[in-house]
């Protein structure tokens, strides 16, 4: 029995305790996914896993856990379980509302690095078989292999396997084999530039922010959305202008209400149609958090952000020698 079939026929046992349960299933856009919400067990038979999972569902965790009256089931990667950790470090939902399925991950794929290998060619058809995926678009035939098209967060992932919290877990019969990168190893080049060097490029990639809102809307730890800074009448703190300064306003901004919390899961900017490397921000305040307060988002629901505590003296920071 395969990793799917051990997934469907764990979600069928536990079903009818469940109001709904949320996976994936096939997309008819080649190397796609799609969320899937299962209320009967008929529709069990459409759950898939696999590479292509990249899709955070935890995102839906919060509003569903307010909306719906009932236990919801979920299908999370290992990665993705922290995003529901944090939330109930913060007490934002109800750990008995929420049943978690994680499955093993084997690594997922990056669509965009995807789009840049096959210099941006439609895709009419795609397959991965043995590590190896094939695309064909209307011009040419790509085949390259799937370690090379890993999203950037399986190259440091080190809970593939280990999720921090579960009700139900599932082996996955492909085991993860990839080359380890450092921590933050992709921050060091970035970190060596000066002041003037750093305000400039992010200059140059906020001028490209559309102020969709994207990134805030598929990001499971922001739930403040109907609340938040850049609908409010009153106080008014945003014009409606498209410019690199409003763009930069909104985006620190979420840097600061993301401190300490993000869990890097990647899909703002996954999701951010002008391609800003949203994450680097974020990673650079994880980072920050961890070398001052020792803390890591997503891992324990004991522990408390620092952000969102107080202390009148912190170890880590030396306020006298300021003065």
């Amino acid at each position: 029995m395969g990793t799917e079939e051990r997934l469907r026929e764990k979600v069928s046992d536990i079903i009818d305790d469940l109001k709904i349960v949320i996976g994936y299933t096939k997309s008819n856009i080649p190397l796609r996914v799609n969320p899937l919400f299962i209320e009967k067990k008929e529709e069990i038979d459409n759950l898939i896993f696999n590479n292509l999972c990249i899709n955070n569902l935890a995102t839906y965790s919060y509003f569903l856990s307010k909306e719906i009256d009932g236990k919801i089931g979920m299908i999370l990667k290992p990665c993705d379980v922290k995003a529901v950790v944090q939330l109930l470090a913060e007490d934002l939902i109800d750990r008995d509302k929420i049943k978690i399925i994680s499955v093993e991950c084997n690594g997922v794929i990056d669509i965009k690095k995807v789009q840049k290998k096959i210099n941006g060619l439609k895709i009419t058809s795609a397959e991965i078989r043995d590590n190896i995926i094939k695309i064909g678009t209307s011009e040419k035939d790509f085949e390259f292999n799937i370690e090379e098209v890993y999203a950037e967060k399986c190259y440091v992932c080190s809970i593939y396997d280990k999720p921090p919290i579960f009700d139900e877990f599932i082996e996955n019969d492909k085991k993860f084999n990839i080359k380890q990168k450092k921590e933050y190893e992709d921050l060091l080049e970035f970190e060596k530039l000066s002041l003037e060097e750093i305000n400039s490029f992010w200059e140059e990639e906020f001028s490209r922010c559309i102020r969709c809102y994207a990134c805030r809307n598929i990001c499971p730890l922001e739930i403040c959305r109907d609340r938040c800074i850049t609908q409010l009448e009153q106080p008014h703190w945003q014009s409606q202008k498209i410019s690199s300064s409003e763009g930069k306003f909104f985006q620190l901004i979420r840097v600061m209400h993301l401190a300490g919390r993000c869990v890097e899961c990647g899909e703002c900017e996954r999701a951010c149609p002008s391609n800003i490397p949203i994450l680097k921000l974020m990673k650079k305040m994880n980072k920050e958090i961890k070398r001052i307060f020792g803390y890591v988002p997503g891992l324990s629901i004991e522990s408390k952000p620092p952000l969102l505590t107080f202390k009148n003296i912190e170890k880590n920071i030396k306020e006298e020698e300021l003065i």
